[in-house]
């Protein structure tokens, strides 16, 4: 398995690999992993799609323990945050949940 250095700086910071950080980049068209986007339309990457956000995680719309990531060509992908942690708007990553403002998200 290919790990970019955003997954393998995820996975050092917590110590998981199971979370979806962006898809590899295979040389293909197509993302790496069959993830899907679970119904969120790709407008959600609108401003996540430059050489410096691609593939940066930034907090889901609705539910507070995944993320969000884009590919370079607009696709939005789902990332699930480890048991007990939600998705940290300021530190950007995973944390404990009782740690973390979930908003309006769903818990």
């Amino acid at each position: 398995m290919k790990l970019t250095f955003l997954s393998a700086v995820v996975i050092a910071l917590l110590g998981s690999s199971t979370i979806l950080a962006a898809p590899a980049d295979t040389g293909k068209d197509s993302p790496a992993s069959t993830d899907s986007n679970d119904g969120i339309p790709d407008s959600a990457c609108k401003g996540h799609t430059s050489k410096d956000t691609v593939g940066m995680p930034f907090e889901h719309p609705s539910v507070c323990n995944q993320f969000l990531t884009c590919s370079a060509d607009g696709k939005p992908y789902v990332g699930n945050c480890p048991a007990g942690t939600y998705y940290d708007v300021t530190l950007t990553t995973c944390t404990a949940a009782a740690k973390s403002s979930c908003g309006d998200r769903k818990a």
